[in-house]
C-alpha cells in the first residue's frame, strides 16, 4: 500500500502507478480513497519505497490490523514505532486503537530510528482503518542536500530534486537502463535517474550547461554516461530507454527567443528516432503549450502543477508506438 503525498494533483498517483508497474507490469493497483493506493503485486515494497518522491509511506497493508506470527517476531526481533495519519476529519478513539496495536507486540520502542513503522491510517470514508507495514529509513531521501542551491553548480532553471525523481519514475526507467535529458541544463534529471541505478546520458546546447552539469554530478560521486554539448534536435545516439526533461522557455532558457512549439515538435521528432518502441517520454512544459503526439507518439496522460499565477507546468507522458 502507498499513502500518497497531498499535493492537489494527479501527480502522486501517477507516479506510484508508474513504479510498480515498472517492476511488475501484472500488477493490479487501485485507488482505495484518495491517497491511498492498494497494489497487488509481486514487486519488492522496498524498492518502491527507495525510489517514489511524492509519498508518506510504502509498504505492506496489514489484513485487519493483525499482524501474522512470523512478521510480529520480525518486528520484535528489531525496533518499531507507532505513527497516526488521519485523512479526513479525526474520529477514531486513538489511544483505544493503538493500544490494541501495541498489545499484540513486545521489544524495543524507538521513536527516531526504528528499523519498522506501523502506520495506522485512518481514511476519509467513515469507519475506513488501514494498517501498513514499513521501514521509514528507507524513505529518506537527502532531498535538501540536493536542492538546487546546494549544488555545484546553480542555475534558476533548475528543479528541484523530488519533481526531477518523479518525472524518472514516470518515464519507467530500471536500474541498468538509459535514460536521455535532451535539454539537461544542470542535470537535476539525471542527477536523480542515476541515484535510482539508471544509466544518465544528457543533451544540453549550452557549454556552459554541460560543465555545470558535470560538476554537479561530480559532487554527488554519480557515475552519468556523459553530457553532450550538441543541439537536442540532433542527437548523436542509437537508442535511448526512457526520456524526461523539462523544456526550455523564459529568459533564463539557454534557447531563449526559438518558439516554444518548434522545440517541441523537433523534441518529438528526434525523440521517434531514438526512444524503443513501447517506452516512454516524460516531457514537462508550461500548460499554455500543446505537446502534438503525431503518429509515433500515444499521449497516456497529462498532470498539472501550479507555480504562480502565470505559470502552470503540465508533465505530458507519451508512449512510443
Amino acid at each position: 500500500m502507498i499513502l500518497l503525498s497531498g499535493e492537489k494533483t494527479s501527480l502522486p498517483e501517477a507516479e506510484a502507478r508508474a513504479i510498480v508497474k515498472t517492476y511488475d507490469e501484472e500488477a493490479e493497483l487501485s485507488l482505495l480513497e484518495p491517497r491511498i493506493v492498494r497494489a497487488e503485486t509481486e514487486a519488492n515494497p522496498d524498492i518502491i519505497a527507495r525510489r517514489i518522491a511524492f509519498a508518506k509511506r510504502v509498504g505492506t497493508l496489514i489484513p485487519d490490523g493483525l499482524l501474522d506470527r512470523e512478521t510480529r517476531r520480525e518486528v520484535e526481533r528489531a525496533s518499531y514505532r507507532l505513527r497516526h495519519f488521519t485523512l479526513g476529519e479525526s474520529r477514531a478513539d486513538r489511544s483505544s486503537v493503538e493500544t490494541e496495536i501495541l498489545n499484540q507486540l513486545h521489544g524495543r520502542v524507538d521513536l527516531e530510528e526504528p528499523a519498522y513503522e506501523l502506520s495506522l491510517i485512518e481514511g476519509r470514508r467513515k469507519g475506513r482503518t488501514y494498517l501498513l507495514l514499513s521501514k521509514p529509513g528507507i524513505m529518506n531521501q537527502g532531498w535538501a542536500g540536493r536542492r538546487p542551491r546546494s549544488r555545484a553548480f546553480f542555475h534558476p532553471s533548475a528543479i528541484f530534486p523530488k519533481l526531477s525523481r518523479a518525472l524518472v519514475n514516470i518515464a519507467g526507467v530500471k536500474e541498468g537502463e538509459t535514460l536521455l535529458d535532451p535539454f539537461a541544463g544542470t542535470g537535476s534529471i539525471l542527477l536523480e535517474a542515476s541515484i535510482v541505478g539508471a544509466l544518465s546520458v544528457g543533451v544540453d546546447v549550452s557549454s556552459k550547461m554541460a560543465r555545470g552539469a558535470l560538476a554537479n554530478a561530480r559532487k554527488y560521486r554519480q557515475p552519468w554516461l556523459g553530457m553532450i554539448r550538441a543541439d537536442s534536435m540532433s542527437v548523436p545516439l542509437r537508442s535511448v530507454d526512457a526520456i524526461a526533461t523539462d523544456v526550455p522557455y523564459g529568459r533564463a532558457s539557454s534557447r531563449m527567443g526559438e518558439e516554444l512549439v518548434v522545440i517541441l515538435d523537433g523534441l518529438l521528432r528526434a525523440g521517434a528516432n531514438l526512444l524503443r518502441r513501447g517506452r516512454v517520454a516524460v516531457v514537462m512544459h508550461p500548460r499554455s503549450s500543446r505537446v502534438n503526439p503525431g503518429d509515433t507518439f500515444r499521449v497516456e496522460g497529462e498532470h498539472h502543477l501550479y507555480v504562480h499565477r502565470n505559470l502552470t507546468r503540465t508533465i505530458t507522458v507519451l508512449r512510443r508506438l
